[in-house]
């Protein structure tokens, strides 16, 4: 019974490490990779929500409400992009890592509340 149990404690460690992706750094040619897909996806999120919005004014024959709106939410989405990459809680996995930690912090000895 108990080799069924440290099986399965050794099975869920190496499941831990093989998920986990705090654990391994990527290299500097990936890092680089995903920074500079962040800058485009900054630039071309604005511009293709801008050029559908500039075609929903064309064919409601509207003024450039839709261009202006959506070219605004895209801009949007796009640093909210730049902010979940920076923040690095791109899945709820990582959202719990982040507090996971920040709780840890938190209760750390050098920690003085201000209350």
């Amino acid at each position: 019974m108990t080799d069924d149990l440290k099986d399965l404690q050794n099975r869920l460690k190496d499941f831990k490490n093989e998920v986990s992706p705090a654990e391994s750094k990527p290299d500097d040619d990936k890092r680089e990779k995903n920074e500079l897909g962040k800058a485009y996806e900054l630039i071309a999120t604005p511009v293709v929500a801008g050029a559908f919005g500039a075609g929903l004014d064309h064919l409601l024959e509207t003024s450039p409400m839709f261009f202006i709106s959506l070219a605004i939410l895209g801009l949007l989405a796009g640093f909210w992009g730049i902010y979940k990459q920076s923040q690095n809680i791109a899945t709820p996995l990582d959202l719990k890592r982040l507090q996971d930690a920040e709780k840890k912090a938190k209760t750390g000895a050098n920690f003085e509340q201000n209350s």
